[in-house]
């Protein structure tokens, strides 16, 4: 199962993943501009993944077998090999498997199945956990499937925003993907405790500058990273603090800000919905309509007729 010259692969690449899956991915998060992390979403027939080492670590999620009118859908048995040491076992839907950048690895599934692949650089975990462990350069640990219910569900929220367009903004992607970074810290490195700190939220100067700065550029697709960088504090430890100081995540905060401005443009009467929408940084009218109605409970022509 182990190749003599095992393959070298660069998921930045394009490529490279035709060096080791039979076909390109479904869809991926080339063209979406996001920071950091990058999503992959695959289908393939039975096939033997040569074996290889990756530039960036690796994030599989299993997802399930293909169904077929035919034939239900099964789960796959498989053969997984990670540093020459071998599993077969039967995915189950949600399963995840590890893999650290530059740790020899390879699979063969039995059967036709769909599957996602998240990969990041090193340098986008750093910038993210920098300061939540005392340890300068964190180690991952490989893991065969296993359940993951938190990484399962970030996988999938990723993918749901790729498939709509991404118009839930670039802070939830981020917002997402700083989860995703501190979960890995917890519980997949060789430093799997968090700095103890008693700050409860951000200080008073800290809220109040990040708030002014979120205010200042409503209409902007405002990062996470930048956001964090007002107050010099890692994405991932901005996002507990914020929501600690709040009582919401960062991209609910922005969301918020912009339906409350939204509701004042609206009753000066001098803006259409479209406008506003735009305004406010929404992709379109019908990406505020399904914000507005969540959080006040009625549409924008609903509340326009209201007043």
């Amino acid at each position: 199962m182990v190749a003599v010259n095992p393959l070298v692969i660069d998921f930045a690449r394009k490529d490279d993943l035709l060096k080791i899956y039979p076909e390109a991915p479904l869809f991926s998060s080339d063209q979406a501009g996001w920071d950091g992390v990058q999503l992959q979403y695959h289908r393939h027939p039975p096939h033997q993944l040569a074996a290889n080492y990756s530039k960036q670590h690796r994030i599989i999620i299993h997802a399930r077998c293909v169904e077929r009118s035919y034939h239900p859908p099964s789960l796959p048995m498989v053969e997984e090999m990670i540093e020459h040491r071998f599993r077969t076992t039967q995915f189950g839907g949600g399963d995840v498997t590890v893999v650290p950048a530059n740790v020899l690895n390879s699979c063969y599934w039995s059967t036709e199945y769909e599957f996602i692949t998240l990969s990041f650089e090193s340098n986008t975990f750093a910038r993210h956990t920098f300061d939540l462990t005392n340890i300068a350069n964190v180690q991952f640990i490989p893991s065969f499937s296993k359940p993951d219910p938190l990484i399962h569900s970030i996988g999938l929220a990723l993918k749901s925003e790729l498939e709509t367009s991404a118009i839930g903004s670039r802070l939830y992607i981020d917002s997402l993907t700083a989860a995703l970074m501190t979960h890995l810290l917890r519980h997949y490195s060789s430093d799997q405790k968090l700095i103890s700190r008693h700050q409860s939220g951000l200080s008073k100067r800290q809220l109040q500058q990040v708030t002014d700065f979120i205010h200042q550029h409503l209409e902007q697709d405002l990062s996470l990273a930048e956001i964090a960088a007002i107050v010099q504090i890692s994405p991932s430890y901005f996002s507990t603090l914020f929501k600690q100081s709040t009582g919401l995540a960062p991209h609910q905060y922005v969301i918020q800000c912009r339906i409350d401005h939204a509701k004042q443009l609206l009753k000066q009467g001098e803006w259409s919905i479209t406008d506003v929408a735009l305004t406010l940084g929404f992709t379109h009218q019908s990406h505020l309509s399904r914000h507005f109605k969540r959080l006040v409970g009625v549409t924008p022509k609903a509340f326009l007729k209201s007043q």
